[in-house]
């Protein structure tokens, strides 16, 4: 049995599977970069519950700032968020009950990333310079 072949010589199943394929292919966004770390709390344990706050810094060239992420950290005080794939300056923010709030800075350089962030929270009643 032979099979039907168009007149280029390209077999219908092979149009048929590039026909399937490219739907997928033009709908498919850019893999997003991530923002992702620990928060602990002095002397080095793991702080479930946290508050974070991914914001970024400077406003996109579109001209409007997007609006913060929020979440907490999970019972090994780790959290993660995903932003878009360009270059960019975050503030990642964390604060807790009874602690210091702590803040850094991360840049990205565009592109699916992924940038790690350890914040250490100091109890609110320890000596602070």
């Amino acid at each position: 049995m032979r099979r039907k072949t168009t007149k280029t010589g390209v077999s219908r199943f092979a149009l048929l599977l590039l026909a399937l394929s490219l739907p997928g292919l033009a709908g498919q966004k850019p893999e997003p970069a991530v923002i992702a770390g620990t928060v602990f709390r002095d002397p080095g344990f793991a702080l479930p519950g946290a508050e974070v706050e991914v914001a970024r810094v400077a406003p996109p060239e579109s001209g409007r700032r997007p609006k913060p992420l929020r979440s907490r950290t999970d019972g090994r005080g780790e959290f993660a968020f995903q932003v878009p794939p360009e270059p960019a300056e975050y503030r990642v923010t964390a604060r807790a009950r009874g602690y210091v709030m702590e803040e850094k800075v991360v840049r990205l350089s565009g592109g699916p990333e992924r940038v790690d962030v350890y914040l250490t929270l100091k109890p609110a009643g320890s000596n602070q310079k």
